[in-house]
C-alpha cells in the first residue's frame, strides 16, 4: 500500500501537493498511516519475538 500511494504521489500529484487529481484523496496524511502502521507491527513483532526467546531459554535451564 505504501509504494501503491508513494506512486500516486508521484504521478497523480503537482509538484509540492498532497491532494490527489485523480480521487481527491490526501495521499501525505495515507502515506503517514501506513509508515505509523508498519512501525507499530514492527515493533509488536519484535517484542513478541523477545517473549518467545525469554520463555525458550526459562524452559531449557
Amino acid at each position: 500500500m505504501t509504494i501503491n500511494t508513494g506512486v500516486s504521489l508521484k504521478y497523480e500529484t503537482e509538484f509540492g501537493e498532497c491532494i490527489s487529481q485523480v480521487s481527491g484523496v490526501d495521499l501525505c496524511k495515507q502515506q503517514d498511516l501506513f509508515l505509523g502502521l508498519t512501525y507499530s507491527c514492527g515493533i509488536t513483532f519484535l517484542i513478541l519475538i523477545g517473549i518467545l526467546i525469554y520463555k525458550i531459554i526459562k524452559w531449557k535451564t
